[in-house]
């Protein structure tokens, strides 16, 4: 029997000012066309999101698609995190999300992927969303590895995704 939990949690009054803060910083550029020059300010902008301590990053592929794990240094092994970054599918990188998800695993104490699917439009549509598909098919059907044991049996599976550019 497969039991499906969703949760959704109220903004935290402590990450209020910095999430005003980025709709602050992002507002000039809404409704502008986009240009793939925007990149690196757009990762730049998600920069901004603060550190946390504790947390490793490390390079790696899922199912040939590049990407970065996020893994707090206490995260329970059995847990994974799906993060999908934001940009339309033009924009964004796993190394410019990075402490976003990084805050994101550390509340969750759950090693997270984050992708770095194929971007348009060098990659046209459906490049991304096959990519986003691989990488769920593939953590959702196989186990993670973590540094005790070679394979551990997945017990929880989240999917999170950022989105950008809609109405506020």
């Amino acid at each position: 029997m497969s039991r499906t939990t969703v949760t959704i949690h109220p903004l935290d009054p402590e990450d209020a000012s910095s999430v005003e803060a980025g709709r602050a910083a992002a507002r000039p550029a809404k409704g502008l066309r986009w240009n793939i020059e925007a990149r690196a300010s757009y990762d730049a902008l998600m920069e901004r999101v603060p550190p946390v301590q504790d947390v490793v990053f490390e390079s790696d592929t899922v199912a040939g698609i590049a990407g970065l794990w996020v893994r707090p240094v206490s995260h329970r092994s059995d847990e994974a995190l799906l993060h999908l970054h934001a940009g339309w599918f033009h924009a964004g990188s796993a190394t410019g999300y990075r402490h976003l998800v990084a805050q994101i695993a550390a509340r969750a104490g759950a090693q997270a992927f984050v992708p770095d699917y194929r971007l348009a439009p060098e990659h046209p549509f459906p490049a991304a969303v096959d990519d986003t598909a691989l990488s769920l098919k593939t953590l959702w059907s196989t186990p993670l590895k973590n540094d005790l044991t070679p394979h551990v049996s997945r017990r929880t599976f989240m999917l999170a995704a950022a989105a950008t550019g809609g109405p506020e």
